[in-house]
């Protein structure tokens, strides 16, 4: 009996170490499409208008591909805190920009935070 209990804690703590990658369920991974509004910047001066994109973004453990019409970008992320309503992550393009992003819980979406003049964009699966 002592040798079944001993097994069983065995197999209880390999199981709670092998999920170790897993950051969130399996569920929120896949393709997410939204649109970036168009947002103006000041170059020397000059206002120019950034137009609107259509995003796709691939997300697998640990990394994320966002595509626009006009190129690919590869990320990773870390989850730096997880909610009752979404996780936040912790976002870095291999450009070295950090952003914040919340992975909702619920209703299968992606909201990418604004960083000003860059408004927020919201990716749905």
């Amino acid at each position: 009996m002592r040798n079944f209990l001993f097994y069983g804690l065995v197999i209880f703590l390999m199981s709670s170490c092998g999920n170790g990658d897993r950051l969130f369920p399996k569920k929120h991974l896949g393709i997410y499409e939204g649109k970036q509004e168009a947002y103006e910047v000041s170059m020397n001066g000059n206002p120019i208008l950034v137009p609107e994109s259509d995003l796709e973004l691939s997300l697998d453990y640990g990394s994320l591909w966002v595509k626009t019409p006009n190129q690919n970008l590869a990320a990773t992320y870390e989850v730096k805190a997880k909610t009752k309503l979404y996780y936040s992550l912790i976002v870095v393009f291999e450009s070295g920009i950090i952003e914040e992003w919340q992975l909702w819980k619920k209703g299968n979406k992606l909201i990418r935070k604004s960083i000003p003049p860059v408004p927020e964009v919201i990716l749905l699966k």
